[in-house]
């Protein structure tokens, strides 16, 4: 399995789909709430994928068998 790639795809996933709630909030007159995604995804002003910036991920413990 290739990690790096995994890691990508979660991250680019992440985006879009608080992307795609944020617009929809905006849309729906919903200020508030698309301020809070947009909050949620953005690092002292910056999109995190605009620079290097490190995600931490947790172990998947779903896939834990004990």
């Amino acid at each position: 399995m290739d990690m790096k790639f995994e890691r990508d795809t979660a991250i680019d996933n992440m985006a879009e789909t608080l992307f795609n709630s944020m617009v929809s909030c905006a849309d729906d007159d919903r200020n508030f709430d698309a301020i809070s995604i947009y909050e949620e995804w953005v690092v002292d002003g910056v999109d995190p994928q605009d620079q290097d910036y490190e995600f931490t991920f947790m172990n998947n413990l779903t896939l834990e068998h004990g």
